[in-house]
């Protein structure tokens, strides 16, 4: 049997980017099949939302790790290396784990491909499959997957997942999930299995409606942010993070430290610690208060409104949407106003670009647009031609606009550039997509 270094592996899951995304279960479900079913043999909680997923999904399972169970977690995409996708027991995994794993799931990959169901396997679907695998062979007590893309066909719904989270929902690959936040949220929502727990920070109404009527439907149990958990009270530590107090489902917990900067970050640690304490009951255990402080300690989540540097300030932000870049915007309000703000952007074809620009000029000094190293990015022309048809309106209505306007190549180039121009006191952020941050986190 064939076995692949870790640069094999990776040269051939680029390769199954060609594939694209095909929404459906059928070959994943027939990939796990010949496997041995990994994925029946760890307990799951399912993260599926539009924006904080992957920091909840960190959070979750360095919680569940300090409570002394063995826990992992799978989110995506990743940044610079697919290790990143992979997390147990306290580190990620590595790359030869990586290629070990790709090697032993890669004969059942070629059975899948000659059956043809649907065409080949996805990368998202092979990894997938290796996260099922790594859970089984580690003995995982709790894994947390992060959906992919909305959720009832996404490779991670293999699982029968006890608890779901569901954080906010917002428009987004609409051709595939559906035009407004009701049909958003209904492919969501599928993730919920029957008898399962469920807790969500959406207050959206359009959101809750669909989400109750899944919850009745599978006899499930809901938990929402405002009436069954929330933060009693949030302190912003400038430039290190937050100390916050939660009101969970089951108890409260006090002087929470996060070293994140992100506004949103309080929530998204509410909504870990809620389902966390849901998982710990239906394995009769409660959280351990002491144990909590310390697994959040040293939490890191790459590029979201991360400080690389200081003087200046490099930040690096994975906002991809417009409801992400409605969140920058009020971090770099809260953090650096009066500040000086030089912003790279560079966005994916299939996002809302335009309701991305009208927002991004507003506090840009000056605007860098680049494009990132793959092949769904923006033309930066395309985009270029974009800004200008909002900058026109914004005139008209005499709104602030960038003093200054720049096209330049790559994403490194144009970090370059802002770093020559910028003086120490001032901001740099880099921001429109995580593929944005390859090679600079």
């Amino acid at each position: 049997m064939k076995r692949f270094n870790y640069e094999e592996a990776v040269h051939y899951l680029d390769k199954c980017l060609v594939f694209g995304i095909k929404p459906g279960l059928e070959r994943i479900t027939k990939l796990l099949e010949i496997l041995g079913k990994p994925h029946q043999k760890t307990g799951f909680i399912h993260i599926v939302g539009s924006n904080g997923k992957t920091s909840t999904a960190i959070m979750t399972a360095a919680i569940l790790g300090g409570q002394g169970l063995r826990s992992a977690y799978h989110i995506s995409p990743h940044i610079n290396e697919y290790t990143e996708r992979f997390w147990f027991c306290g580190k990620n995994i590595t790359r030869q784990r990586f290629a070990d794993l790709f090697s032993d799931v890669y004969p059942a990959i070629e059975d899948v491909n000659r059956l043809d169901i649907g065409g080949e396997m996805t990368q998202f679907e092979i990894i997938a499959a290796m996260g099922f695998a790594l859970a089984a062979a580690e003995k995982i007590d709790v894994m947390v997957l992060e959906a992919g893309m909305g959720g009832r066909w996404d490779a991670t719904n293999a699982a029968d997942a006890v608890v779901a989270g569901l954080t906010g929902v917002s428009l987004e690959h609409t051709a595939i999930l559906g035009d407004t936040v009701s049909e958003i949220a209904e492919e969501k929502v599928q993730v919920i299995k029957p008898y399962a727990k469920v807790a969500t920070t959406s207050n959206d109404k359009d959101v809750l409606d669909v989400l109750e009527k899944k919850v009745a439907e599978t006899s499930s149990q809901l938990f929402i942010y405002g009436r069954d958990f929330f933060i009693k009270n949030e302190k912003k530590l400038y430039m290190q993070g937050w100390e916050v107090d939660i009101k969970g489902i089951k108890d409260d917990y006090e002087g929470l430290f996060i070293p994140l900067l992100g506004n949103y970050q309080p929530q998204n640690l509410s909504l870990a610690a809620a389902l966390s304490e849901l998982y710990l009951e239906i394995k009769g255990k409660s959280i351990d208060k002491s144990n909590l402080k310390n697994s959040l300690s040293d939490i890191k989540v790459p590029g979201r409104f991360e400080i690389l540097q200081k003087e200046p300030v490099v930040i690096a932000d994975t906002s991809h949407n417009p409801e992400g870049i409605a969140n920058f915007i009020k971090n770099i309000a809260q953090n650096f106003a009066g500040k000086k703000k030089t912003v790279i952007f560079s966005v994916l074809k299939d996002k809302d670009y335009t309701k991305m620009l009208e927002d991004i000029v507003t506090i840009s000094d000056t605007l860098i647009l680049t494009s990132s190293n793959t092949q769904r990015s923006l033309p930066i022309e395309i985009l270029e031609k974009e800004l200008y048809k909002v900058l026109r309106e914004k005139n008209r209505d005499s709104e602030t606009v960038p003093s200054e306007i720049y096209n330049i190549d790559t994403i490194s180039n144009s970090l370059n550039f802002a770093l020559k121009i910028s003086d120490s006191s001032d901001i740099i952020c880099i921001t429109g997509s995580i593929t944005n941050l390859e090679d600079i986190v």
